[in-house]
């Protein structure tokens, strides 16, 4: 899945510039991902795999939240 939605991503026109661009871009493209790949991926999770699924999302999410504290810390300089 991560795969489709950064090949999706890459085929993007135009390249979201803040936070929001990029939440409602990755909007877009879950909701365009096609639903089969999606159930079985689903299936296929272990308590273990899900588990560790979370972790990086939040990873992904904290780093995200940081560049954009600090986008506004350099920007009021």
């Amino acid at each position: 899945m991560w795969g489709a939605m950064l090949e999706a991503y890459c085929k993007l026109k135009t390249k979201p510039k803040t936070i929001t661009e990029v939440k409602k871009a990755l909007q877009i493209i879950w909701g365009n991902l096609p639903q089969g790949p999606i159930d079985k991926v689903v299936k296929e999770f272990s308590n273990q795999a899900t588990e560790g699924f979370c972790w990086s999302l939040k990873l992904v999410v904290d780093i995200l939240v940081i560049h954009s504290n600090n986008e506004i810390l350099t920007s009021d300089h």
